[in-house]
């Protein structure tokens, strides 16, 4: 396993509020699922369903169309 260096710089900074340095950790876990997710477009539909993300699979054909990931790219 691969630990994200930001989540080791985030550790070693100083941080006034817990909360700061817990947003942060949040952000780069955030960041790095839905990479993971976006990694194989034709994928992701099924992915995100299977894991119980219906509501952001279902935003994503509203804001993109029906089979969005089957669609050229400009």
């Amino acid at each position: 396993m691969k630990i994200d260096p930001r989540l080791l710089d985030i550790d070693r900074a100083e941080h006034e509020e817990p909360a700061d340095k817990y947003k942060a950790q949040l952000g780069v876990l955030a960041d790095n699922l839905m990479s993971g997710y976006l990694r194989n477009p034709q994928r992701t539909d099924a992915m995100l369903r299977r894991d119980g993300m219906t509501q952001t699979a279902d935003r994503l054909v509203e804001l993109f169309g029906p089979n969005w990931w089957e669609q050229p790219t400009a």
